[in-house]
């Protein structure tokens, strides 16, 4: 066990193995039933249990977020995850062959060590957001094998009301690293702040794919409302992005919207949705990966 874990494990109210060990079984095999028509109080209760005890296990099992940034060697992101306007979340989902846990979100101007570059320009406005991965068996990842290797993961921010296969962090300047640390991938994500959206309602997703899957997720175009599609072929998670609305900036929202779809001439016959390599606006773009 690394110092930085029992460093935390130290600083936080630790249940006891036991009990940790019965609520990750509870949580990874079994399922409350609940009646279609009311809520019963032994239902209530057993819901109210299972939500305590979810939440002090995943306090407990997973690196903080500024932790997570500190290994990627990024120690502003890691202030910035530990400040004041930081957001914990610490909601788990389990769909297909894993268990996702979106652990934080960080959000502001220069707060990373490391710069990212879009069409050339440093963006310095930025949002930052941190997700557990787990294989939902028990089985321990390692960035040197196939748990790994094999396995691919779409992560990404979406805004309430804009389609989500246009609008995502592939579109809005997207990086991630990947971290393993007790057999748990970590992964950090990045894109442009999200802020500005956060009148409109946001979502956290992610899907067993390289890019955004249509299949993975049901999107109703007349609420803007996004939910996991539990019949998709593969696994899938939403979660919703619970920002301050007061931060949220519609003008500024606006114009960015209508900037993303932009088609400016790049002075040489050719525009941005198609270059000289005949690469359509279609194509999806590349995902920035950092380490």
């Amino acid at each position: 066990m690394s110092k930085n874990v029992y460093k935390q494990m130290m600083e936080q109210s630790v249940p006891s193995a036991a009990l940790i060990q019965k609520t990750k079984s509870k949580m990874m095999k079994e399922e409350p039933i609940v009646s279609k028509h009311k809520f019963r109080i032994a239902a209530v209760a057993f819901a109210i249990v299972m939500m305590i005890t979810t939440t002090a296990f995943a306090a407990w099992y997973f690196l903080k977020p500024g932790d997570i940034a500190g290994k990627l060697n990024d120690p502003a992101l890691g202030a910035a995850f530990e400040s004041e306007d930081a957001l914990n979340i610490n909601a788990s989902a389990t769909s297909g062959e894993y268990t996702f846990t979106f652990l934080g979100v960080a959000s502001g101007e220069d707060i990373s060590d490391r710069p990212f570059y879009k069409d050339n320009e440093l963006q310095r406005d930025r949002t930052y957001a941190v997700l557990a991965i787990q294989i939902a068996d028990g089985t321990p990842f390692d960035l040197r094998n196939a748990t790994y290797l094999d396995a691919n993961f779409f992560v990404s921010p979406l805004i309430k009301g804009t389609n989500p296969a246009l609008v995502n962090i592939m579109s809005m300047g997207g990086a991630f690293s990947d971290t393993v640390e007790g057999g748990v991938l970590y992964r950090i994500v990045e894109c442009d702040n999200v802020e500005i959206f956060a009148d409109r309602g946001l979502y956290f997703v992610v899907c067993t794919s390289m890019f955004y899957n249509n299949d993975a997720f049901i999107w109703n175009e007349q609420t803007g409302d996004i939910i996991a599609n539990p019949n998709c072929d593969g696994a899938s998670a939403v979660f919703s992005l619970p920002l301050d609305k007061r931060l949220a900036d519609p003008v500024k929202a606006e114009k960015y919207l209508k900037d993303l779809f932009t088609e400016p001439d790049t002075g040489n016959g050719i525009t941005d949705s198609q270059n000289d390599t005949g690469m359509e606006e279609s194509d999806p773009p590349v995902l920035q990966f950092t380490n």
